[in-house]
């Protein structure tokens, strides 16, 4: 028998005692077995099974050395003997391709390659024969019988030289589970190029989704919001849930109560919160319409409305927790009886507070008789004795109602502007500095208005106002009908700009003056007296006669209707300085010949009339301030209009901008005051009834977005104007980086925004002793 190659497992060196070239020289083929010699006998039948037992491992096979047999096979004494009768895996078992049960059966059908016929015996090539034989059998696992496989017993066989496959001294990688298996490919796809290049395209796209959806959360993507009922809104306040409805992609409660009804017995007098559940309602309160309050329009006539009118319009985008958005608290009035405006005013709010991204709350005061009388039996039967300025309680309670109910429409209560207009702007003056007001609000934006403190305190309240209603009960004062209690003033008060309804109360409105307590924006537009003298606009012409009895009326506008500015030229308050800290007044300076701790009493209204009358009833003043206007004398309409305007309103609004200011800037010498004033003007002339000039109402109706464009230019001063609002909103500074304060100079609007260091025509009028209390 001739060698073999690797195995199996092992190597077999010898196998019989023969080697050298295979048959016919060729290394392809195995050598030629050796030639058996001829024997005398065969084995029988029996015992060449016993040697196919043995040949399957039930026994011990041994290969000889050369020359100890004549077939080169040596059949050992344990060959003859039976096997224990196993029954092994025919999977398993290499010389088995019959899955019978029967192990019997397969024996006997199995032919064994030793079985060779008799002529075998007298042949030569008995190899070739036994081939042919091994071929045709169905055995197909044993394809020679000149050699076999090594089995694990030829290892103790000292006749058998076996080594170990050197293949298995390399070292074997560690097995892996198919979990694993598999992580390792995908492992391995990801890391190709094209896989990272389709994730990274997918993932984008992704996010574009998620971004887009989330931008438009209230559609029907997203689970159904169920305070969101369309066209209803609901949400929660401090008394109850209420239902808005949704307009222009916002969501819009109008009318929602934030005080207790000022009637009956709480008529005339301060206003209160809702604090117990009588005050409250049960369900849902559907806020869809306000109730306008009784006002007077421009000509004095009553304007009927409701009592039960302390309501807040609220406008915003979203009722979310989680992002709260700045609060806009916007009070407004041409004057303090006057209203009208209001709902053209607040039209396109919800627009507004949509894309700036805000929320607007506009509450309604008292007005009129109503909202400012100061009877004294009414303060008789309060403590402390006080009356007067119901209507700034109003704003004041409408103040804390914000505070506790915006954060359920998404606004911040920490973040809260009050914007004033006009009659509003006199009305929020006094609580930018009181300690009630300043701590209800983050920072004031007033305009239209010369911001003055009350000098007449109600004690001294016009007798003509306070005998007007002919009442001198409490009973009468709560039972008398509305209208007539409206009708009672005389008409030169219910007219704009008539006298001066607000009071100093020495409760919500303090006797002495303060220095504000939040960034403050005090500004004015350049023709804001336009609308109050248009019926000398078609009057003027070209007479020279007529412009100076236009500017001597004009210049009567708004002289009783305000009282004593904060700083005031005049020698009686040249002595008195402002004070060092908020609400210590023993800090301030008094001016000799006065009682300790008492301020210094102004003059009376006969008195300040006749200081006035020494310039409107001549004509050579007149001309004087013309002459100051002289760039203007080719329109004698813009002409008259911003010089009663600079007179009354603009440069008396710098002035006071200026020297708070100047103040606060001595108190932080560091120039790091927490509470800086600013001032602008603005100058944009737009066409509207009241001819091409910066009329009153062109920047409150940019900010609230209901001005009306033109051209470009007027395009371009609304987005000016809104940027510079809504910025100061933000952040409590008109600019980015270096805000200039009021002393230092005067933002400028008109298309873009400048800082200019003062007004020129503003000195005039500061120089002239003639109007000295205004400055």
């Amino acid at each position: 028998m001739s060698g073999v190659g690797v195995v199996g497992r092992y190597v077999s060196r010898s196998w019989s005692s023969r080697g050298g070239a295979g048959h016919h020289g060729s290394p392809r083929h195995h050598p030629p077995p050796p030639q058996r010699p001829s024997s005398p006998w065969k084995i029988p039948a029996f015992f060449r099974r016993k040697f196919e037992i043995a040949q399957r491992g039930g026994g011990r096979v041994a290969s000889t050395a050369p020359g100890e047999s004549e077939g080169g096979v040596a059949v050992t004494e344990e060959a003859f003997k039976d096997p224990p009768l196993t029954l092994k895996d025919p999977l398993k078992d290499p010389m088995r391709e019959s899955t019978s049960t029967d192990p019997i059966k397969d024996f006997e059908a199995t032919p064994s390659p030793y079985d060779e016929p008799e002529v075998c015996a007298q042949n030569d090539d008995c190899d070739s024969i036994h081939r042919r034989l091994i071929k045709s059998s169905p055995i197909r696992q044993i394809r020679d019988v000149t050699f076999r496989e090594p089995r694990y017993l030829d290892l103790f066989d000292p006749s058998v030289s076996v080594v170990r496959d050197p293949k298995l001294d390399q070292p074997q990688p560690a097995s892996k589970s198919r979990a694993r298996s598999i992580f390792s490919r995908f492992l391995s796809a990801i890391a190709s190029t094209k896989v990272i290049i389709g994730c990274s395209i997918i993932l984008v796209v992704l996010v574009v989704v998620i971004v887009t959806l989330a931008s438009t959360s209230h559609g029907p993507f997203f689970s159904p919001d169920p305070r969101i009922q369309h066209p209803h809104v609901t949400t929660v306040t401090t008394c109850g849930l209420v239902q808005g409805i949704v307009q222009d992609g916002a969501y819009v409660f109008r009318g929602l109560p934030y005080a207790v009804p000022p009637v009956g017995k709480l008529r005339f007098r301060p206003a209160q919160l809702q604090t117990s559940l009588n005050d409250c309602w049960t369900g849902t309160y559907v806020a869809n319409v306000t109730q306008p309050c009784w006002s007077y329009d421009s000509q004095g006539a009553v304007v009927e409305g409701s009592e039960d009118c302390l309501l807040i319009d609220v406008f915003t985008p979203q009722l979310g927790y989680d992002t709260p958005l700045p609060v806009i608290v916007y009070i407004g009035g041409a004057s303090l009886g006057s209203d009208t405006l209001r709902p053209w005013l607040l039209s396109k709010a919800a627009s507004v507070v949509r894309s700036k991204g805000v929320v607007i709350l506009a509450p309604q005061v008292r007005r009129g008789l109503l909202g400012f009388f100061p009877h004294p039996k009414l303060a008789a039967s309060t403590y402390p004795h006080t009356a007067g300025n119901q209507g700034v309680s109003d704003l004041l309670t409408a103040l804390n109602w914000v505070q506790h109910n915006v954060e359920h429409f998404g606004g911040d209560p920490e973040q809260v502007t009050l914007l004033g207009h006009q009659a509003g702007a006199a009305m929020a003056w006094p609580l930018v500095s009181s300690p009630q007001g300043h701590r209800l609000i983050q920072s004031a934006w007033l305009t239209g208005a010369v911001p003055l403190h009350p000098e007449i305190p109600w004690r001294e309240a016009d007798p003509e106002l306070v005998e007007s209603l002919n009442c001198s009960t409490i009973m009468c004062l709560e039972s008398i009908p509305a209208r007539t209690a409206m009708d009672a003033p005389p008409l030169e008060w219910r007219r704009p700009h008539g006298h001066p309804w607000l009071l100093a109360d020495g409760v919500i409105v303090p006797f002495f003056p303060s220095m504000p307590q939040v960034p403050l924006m005090i500004g004015s537009t350049e023709q804001a007296a336009a609308n109050n003298l248009l019926s000398w606009q078609e009057r003027l012409g070209t007479s020279h006669q007529q412009l100076v009895d236009a500017v001597v009326d004009g210049l009567r506008l708004n002289e009783l209707n305000y009282g004593q500015p904060v700083w005031s030229g005049s020698p009686q308050y040249s002595g008195i300085n402002w004070p060092s800290s908020l609400g210590n007044q023993d800090t301030w300076s008094k001016e000799p010949g006065h009682n300790k701790g008492r301020w210094p009493q102004p003059p009376r209204n006969n008195e300040r009339g006749s200081e006035l009358n020494s310039f409107v009833t001549g004509s050579s003043e007149a001309e004087t301030a013309l002459e100051w206007y002289s760039d203007l004398k080719d329109d004698s309409w813009l002409l008259l209009t911003t010089l009663v305007s600079d007179a009354t309103v603009t440069c008396p609004t710098l002035s006071t901008a200026t020297r708070l200011s100047r103040t606060l800037s001595r108190a932080h010498p560091t120039g790091t005051e927490d509470v800086p004033v600013y001032a602008y003007v603005s100058r944009h002339a737009r066409v509207s009834r009241a001819g091409a000039v910066a009329d009153g109402l062109s920047d409150i109706e940019s900010i609230l977005g209901v001005f009306q464009p033109r051209d470009e230019k007027d395009v371009q001063y609304a987005r000016t104007i809104q940027d510079l609002f809504f910025f100061f909103v933000n952040y409590g500074s008109p600019d980015w980086h270096s805000a200039t304060p009021a002393h230092l100079g005067v933002y400028t609007i008109n298309g873009v925004t400048n800082v200019e260091r003062s007004r020129l025509q503003c000195e005039h009028w500061a120089n002239a002793s003639q109007f000295f209390r205004r400055f």
